[in-house]
């Protein structure tokens, strides 16, 4: 039997588009399989948590003469010599105790008697209550009343 020449070569075709027509077919499927298996839900596990919670103190202010917060945690607070204990959400208000209290320690010169403002006439003794009342940035320090008065400050 004679071929035709435009058929000639041509007899595989059929073979080689049932193959293809395989290849995109497995593919198909597989990718449906594969978008199937992505939206399906997981299991999910609750679990206890591993670790406490960081033990917190949050001050946020003074109202009404009494230190205001909150504690998260296990955690214990003192406020000078006494305890606070929170309520059962956590909240507490206390007394400030010892925060309140503003201690200036002044280093007072070696060998200085009186003190005197720059800005005052007058002079006094350093461990004095009006001593005590001149700010630090205004001090003037002596050795004796002499020196004071020498300086133009009386008594």
């Amino acid at each position: 039997m004679h071929q035709h020449p435009a058929t000639k070569g041509y007899p595989l075709l059929p073979l080689i588009g049932a193959l293809l027509l395989a290849g995109i077919l497995g593919y198909l499927i597989g990718r449906t399989v594969a978008v199937r298996a992505a939206f399906q839900a997981s299991p999910v596990q609750v679990r206890e948590q591993a670790h406490p919670l960081e033990p917190t103190v949050v001050l946020e202010g003074v109202r009404d003469g009494k230190v205001i917060g909150s504690v998260k945690g296990e955690v214990r607070l003192w406020i000078g010599e006494k305890q606070v204990f929170p309520d059962e959400e956590g909240k507490f208000a206390a007394e400030p105790g010892p925060l309140l209290v503003n201690d200036i320690s002044v280093l007072i010169p070696e060998g200085m008697q009186f003190v005197a403002s720059k800005r005052g006439e007058k002079y006094y003794p350093v461990r004095s209550g009006e001593a005590q009342r001149i700010a630090l940035e205004n001090r003037v320090y002596f050795e004796s009343a002499l020196q004071a008065e020498g300086a133009g400050y009386r008594k």
